[in-house]
């Protein structure tokens, strides 16, 4: 299982992410923008080989995008709603993305088998994305969702957001349980008779 490193794009002004390995190698690059329809991002080999490609088909709250191998669409992907778990299917690939939005956290499957995984991990100057991809060739396509996921929570923070807000309060992200049980033998919430 190969690891590799994609620094936030929100904050390069160029345009081009260079996606590392966990040598700190130069291996592909990311070059695009989002935001209007059509837009897209390709990704290249360091050679210069275009390998892939993800594509801007809808804008709004529920935006949706095309993946391309090649040149040949392979797949589309949409995003759902969701706030603690998201759960999104990528038709044409049969992949589901399973993860939580608020850690940034997410998995990839195909069937039951784990295609890759994604993780924020913190560097000296900030926070990018681990990828720990299974296959080497799914790396393009695992490269681009993970671009997506991304841009989908972007904030001007690279910081986590459940990182940001165990930093304002500590208990933040302890079980629903334990936070309902402390509520119960309080003295103070019981009733009287």
């Amino acid at each position: 299982m190969r690891q590799l490193y994609i620094r936030d794009r929100s904050t390069d002004l160029h345009g081009t992410t260079v996606i590392r390995d966990q040598k700190g190698q130069s291996c592909y690059l990311l070059v695009g923008k989002w935001g209007m329809h059509h837009d897209a991002l390709s990704l290249y080999a360091i050679s210069g080989e275009l390998l892939a490609e993800v594509k801007q088909l809808t804008l709004g709250l529920l935006p949706k995008f095309a993946l391309y191998v090649n040149r040949q669409r392979v797949g589309t992907i949409g995003k759902g709603l969701g706030f603690m778990q998201q759960v999104v299917y990528i038709r044409g690939i049969n992949w589901i993305i399973v993860g939580s939005p608020l850690t940034s956290r997410y998995k990839v499957f195909r069937g039951s088998h784990l295609v890759f995984s994604i993780q924020p991990v913190e560097f000296s100057g900030g926070y990018c994305h681990e990828l720990k991809v299974s296959n080497e060739a799914d790396e393009p396509l695992a490269i681009l969702v993970a671009s997506i996921l991304n841009h989908w929570a972007r904030r001007g923070d690279q910081e986590p957001l459940l990182a940001r807000l165990r930093k304002c309060n500590p208990t933040w992200g302890t079980s629903m349980s334990f936070s309902i049980s402390n509520q119960l033998n309080n003295p103070v919430n019981k009733f009287k008779r």
